[in-house]
């Protein structure tokens, strides 16, 4: 057990690295409960959106003209069916996928097991969604565009590090297999207010109240699942 602690910790740190937006104030993971949990009483969590980009973009990029431009930064590009093998951090979720198809990459083969960390997040009763990244729904396929952890200079990844990953965009990192699914905007006011609940966008590919980003991720969307069919 003590060994498992300090793997978890080690973990903490490597989100501190790659996705800690520099508020992460933990290292450990939080409410160690499981997922499906959040998910099966998704009505009792209300969402709340931060968009700003003074901390997203140190570790996300979302400035994705084209499909190209994704393909390029992306040291990873899967088809992955996501898992019910998830852990809740404070600023991320870890998501088990076995991946489908690899489009890009020589460090992960199709069947493997890999680990996603996708940066929203429950916490206390709010779904916190960060770049309008909203999680993966189990059993369910996507097309992901990744990049390796950041790890310290001269470590070397163990274990589950190895085979665990980030998207390359908030926005533009994630979609899914087939055209089934929504993209739609939330209205400024009632995303202040704070009343929508995690239920009311369960299924959406994106939150966001941006129209031009809506927009450029149908473009992408559609080149997407043109040519990686």
């Amino acid at each position: 057990m003590k060994s498992n602690g300090v793997y978890f910790s080690f973990l903490g740190i490597m989100i501190l690295l790659s996705i800690g937006f520099g508020i992460i104030t933990r290292i450990s993971y939080v409410q160690n409960a499981n997922v499906d949990h959040y998910l099966n009483n998704a009505d009792q969590y209300k969402v709340s959106i931060d968009e700003d980009p003074q901390y997203i973009e140190i570790y996300f990029d979302n400035i994705i003209d084209n499909i190209s431009e994704l393909e390029k930064k992306s040291d990873v590009i899967v088809r992955v069916k996501a898992d019910v093998d998830r852990l809740n951090y404070m600023r991320a979720i870890l998501t088990g996928t076995d991946v489908l198809d690899v489009y890009k990459g020589n460090d992960v083969k199709k069947g493997e097991h890999i680990y996603i960390f996708e940066p929203s997040n429950f916490f206390g009763s709010t779904y916190f969604v960060t770049g309008g990244y909203n999680i993966m729904n189990p059993g369910q396929e996507y097309i992901l565009f990744l990049k390796h952890l950041k790890i310290p200079e001269g470590y070397r990844y163990k274990g589950k590090e190895a085979v665990s990953f980030i998207t390359i965009s908030t926005y533009y990192g994630k979609y899914p297999a087939t055209k089934v699914g929504t993209v739609s905007q939330i209205n400024e006011s009632i995303a202040d207010k704070k009343t929508i609940t995690y239920n009311e966008v369960k299924y959406y590919d994106l939150i966001t109240a941006n129209k031009d980003i809506i927009a450029k991720y149908y473009i992408l969307k559609d080149e997407v699942l043109l040519q990686m069919k």
